[in-house]
């Protein structure tokens, strides 16, 4: 219970501190004020979920960041996969191979950007 009352409170202020943000720091970060409220309000296990699928790929996060758009995409994809269950025992089981990531959402990018 408290944990979840931290993580409220936590993004709490994190979209004050984002509102509070001219365009000119936005647009220094890279992002939107929209995209920046949406990329606070992910549970915070999504960004390691995506780099972790695209280890399996074999990119490291900085290859993944480099775009903040395909950043972005990458993670809002992975928020709503319907497949989470399936990443989990996938993730817990310690991975495998791209070609059995096919469940993933992201798999498609993940297979262009490791070319």
């Amino acid at each position: 219970m408290m944990e979840r009352f931290r993580d409220l409170f936590r993004r709490s202020r994190d979209r004050n501190d984002l509102l509070a943000m001219s365009e000119r720091e936005l647009a220094d970060l890279g992002v939107s004020r929209a995209q920046a409220l949406e990329l606070a309000a992910l549970p915070d296990d999504v960004p390691g979920r995506v780099a972790a699928m695209g280890r399996i790929f074999g990119l490291t996060e900085s290859q993944l960041a480099d775009s903040r758009e395909l950043w972005h995409e990458l993670l809002q994809s992975c928020h709503h996969c319907a497949a989470l269950p399936q990443c989990a025992r996938f993730m817990v089981a310690g991975g495998g191979q791209p070609e059995q990531t096919g469940f993933c959402p992201n798999h498609g990018q993940f297979q262009a950007l490791a070319g």
